[in-house]
């Protein structure tokens, strides 16, 4: 008698898997209803109400909305900082600093020293650009008031003091 094992026959390889296999499409929904969203709202609204402004003011000024908005808060809030400004209008320090710069170059702003620090300047319109401010706010002005026509002057007020309460807490840091 033999001890001689007989070889066992190796298992066939896995057939390959098909790169054509069907998979099940992911059911993927909404998790914010943009009708239902008043902070959504409110985006389409800022965009809706500045729409007109490039097309009117844009390429005469050589301004974007950003580059306005910084304009407008110069013209309310003369001498502050550029800290002071991104802190007050929400945008980045970057962003700022950018528009700060191309509002020098074009001549509507000068920057003066502060006593206080020396790595700081106060912002200042010039002559320059308090005449741009000023032509631009007139229509800024007569479009809001168009879009106010809607609304009684209580919820005029209304609105402004919920949107107050609201930037207050948009200020905070997130959890």
């Amino acid at each position: 008698m033999s001890t001689r094992k007989t070889p066992r026959p190796k298992p066939a390889p896995a057939p390959a898997k098909q790169a054509s296999r069907a998979v099940r499409p992911r059911r993927h929904r909404a998790l914010l209803v943009t009708e239902a969203s008043p902070y959504y709202q409110i985006w389409v609204l800022t965009n809706l109400t500045a729409k007109p402004f490039i097309a009117r003011f844009g390429e005469r000024f050589d301004l974007n909305l950003t580059d306005w908005r910084i304009l407008l808060t110069l013209a309310d809030k003369p001498g502050i900082t550029a800290q002071g400004l991104a802190d007050y209008t929400g945008l980045d320090k970057m962003s700022v600093s950018r528009v700060v710069r191309k509002l020098e170059a074009q001549g509507r702003l000068v920057r003066e020293n502060s006593e206080a620090d020396r790595r700081s300047f106060h912002l200042k319109l010039t002559d320059a650009g308090w005449a741009v401010y000023e032509e631009i706010a007139v229509a800024a002005i007569e479009r809001e008031t168009q879009v106010y026509a809607g609304l009684s002057a209580a919820e005029v007020t209304t609105l402004h003091e919920l949107l107050g309460k609201l930037s207050v807490r948009a200020r905070l840091p997130m959890n």
